[in-house]
């Protein structure tokens, strides 16, 4: 969802650049330059330049797609922001002088005022939220922010009917009064909150210093404009350290996360390994014929499927699903799915498996996590299945001349949840030409962008389109028919199926 909310700002923080760019050039050209003073045209070149600049690095944004998060929403922000600050210069330049636009010169001049205490505030979000500093000091400090940027933003519109930092003469000239400097009130304020922030921080000497330039530029900036009255770059300034920061934080970021990917990568190759994942599974047994796939909503995911031989005639098979996603699920899951088969194979019962497993979940389980369990235990010989089901979704069971059909079997509660829970158990004869197939949520819950769900009446047809195929095909036909019905939909959930067909001893 933030991804999603994040690529749609990044995109109209573009627009509006762009659209704030040909606007600027239009009043270029529509003003009379050739009695333009030098040092206006001067200022003009460079907020355009800046403007460029500033859909540059939007375009950059956009390109970095794996970087949609908040930090990337805040900077586009503060960009847009900054591009409608030297936009606004740009007009107070091109009205300025001009008898009969004072009263345009006026707020072009206030909505150049009032965007400052913006642009800074958001620069403020921005380095606190890449730098990470998180504290009772910076949370109090943001909430000042917060609270004094109205005021701020109010007493800058107060120069459209009071001369309170500038004034426009009869004749149409901008003039700075005395109380100019006061408009400065926020920056030093937020100024000292960065400062203080940064030296707190825990991250890295460089980021610091590089974030500092934000205080450092435009301070030496104003020196210069200040000894160079007419000079007004304050916001190419400003703009210059948000280049340099977004050089170096964003490609520290950049090398964090390519390691947290390659983390991720191996995670994923270490959790498909502990699944059965190659196939004929048991070329030397014709009694059965199984296959199973799980793909993960993220890198790495809850569900898990398993099935091996306890001796030579009985067969466990298991199906689950964790509650909850990524790196917490996948660990939860391979313990499960590690205790699960331990115990299964000391020949004990499905009931007695999922009890045992519970419990020794349960005993270390701060975190309240729980997993659904479906467990059976196949004898080979007989046809014969044993099954117990811990909160999971119903099998689909097809006989040999029937359709798949819902086995609306008994649940018992899930693995993890609560201490001593008994579980249930029921027999199913599987005969020849028999197929069993299990599936997690995955499947039926998964969502087109209508929000409409496969379900499981889609389910049913989709097996039964292809009941006489081999299990591969079964779960690939099935595969094939929720993607083309999710679309263009995220995925949001683990789709892991696992179809045994029993053929007799």
């Amino acid at each position: 969802m933030v991804q999603q909310i994040t690529k749609k700002k990044v995109h109209i923080c573009f627009g509006l650049t762009n659209m704030l760019t040909v606007l600027a050039i239009l009043l270029f050209f529509i003003r009379k330059t050739d009695n333009l003073p030098p040092i206006w045209a001067f200022n003009i070149g460079v907020d355009m330049l800046s403007l460029f600049v500033c859909i540059a690095l939007l375009f950059s944004c956009m390109q970095d797609k794996k970087n949609y998060d908040m930090t990337t929403n805040t900077f586009a922000t503060l960009l847009v922001s900054n591009a409608f600050a030297v936009f606004f210069d740009e007009c107070c330049w091109i009205v300025n002088e001009n008898p009969s636009l004072i009263i345009l010169n006026k707020l072009a001049n206030v909505l150049y005022y009032s965007n400052a205490p913006i642009v800074t505030f958001l620069f403020w979000r921005y380095v606190t939220n890449a730098l990470n500093m998180e504290s009772r000091l910076m949370r109090i400090a943001d909430k000042l922010l917060k609270i004094l940027l109205v005021p701020t933003v109010l007493l800058c519109c107060v120069n459209m009917f009071y001369p309170l930092y500038f004034t426009v003469d009869e004749l149409g000239a901008y003039h700075r009064l005395d109380r100019f400097y006061y408009s400065y009130f926020y920056l030093a304020i937020a100024t000292l909150a960065i400062v203080i922030g940064l030296i707190r921080s825990k991250s890295p000497a460089r980021q610091k210093w590089i974030a500092f330039t934000f205080v450092a530029i435009p301070i030496i900036n104003q020196i210069f404009t200040g000894a160079f009255y007419g000079i007004s770059t304050q916001y190419a300034s400003t703009l210059v350290s948000i280049v340099i920061i977004y050089g170096v934080l964003f490609a520290d970021r950049g090398k964090s996360l390519a390691a947290t990917e390659k983390e991720l990568s191996l995670a994923t190759r270490i959790q498909s390994d502990m699944l059965p994942n190659i196939f004929p599974a048991f070329p030397e047994r014709k009694e059965f014929d199984i296959y199973a796939t799980m793909n993960p909503a993220k890198e790495v995911g809850g569900d898990f499927y398993d099935f091996f031989l306890i001796d030579d005639d009985h067969l466990a098979i298991v199906i689950a699903d964790v509650a909850g996603k990524g790196i917490p699920a996948a660990l939860f899951m391979m313990v499960s799915k590690i205790l699960v088969q331990n115990f299964a194979m000391t020949g004990r019962s499905p009931k007695e498996v999922l009890k045992i497993t519970n419990d020794q979940i349960c005993s270390k389980n701060r975190e309240e996590m729980f997993v659904t369990v479906w467990l059976g235990i196949l004898d080979l010989t007989t046809g014969k299945l044993i099954a117990s089901n811990a909160g999971h979704e119903y099998p689909i069971l097809k006989k040999p001349d029937g359709d798949f059909e819902l086995i609306k079997d008994k649940h018992s509660f899930v693995v993890g949840g609560m201490d001593n829970v008994n579980y249930k158990e029921y027999e199913l004869q599987m005969e020849k030409g028999s197929k069993l197939f299990l599936y997690t949520d995955g499947v039926a819950e998964a969502s087109n962008l209508k929000k409409e769900q496969f379900g499981t009446t889609r389910t049913l047809e989709a097996l039964n389109s292809v009941k006489n195929e081999s299990p591969e095909n079964i779960l690939k036909t099935v595969n094939d028919a929720v993607s083309k019905f999710v679309g263009e939909a995220p995925q949001f959930d683990d789709l892991t199926m696992l179809c045994i067909e029993y053929n007799g001893k």
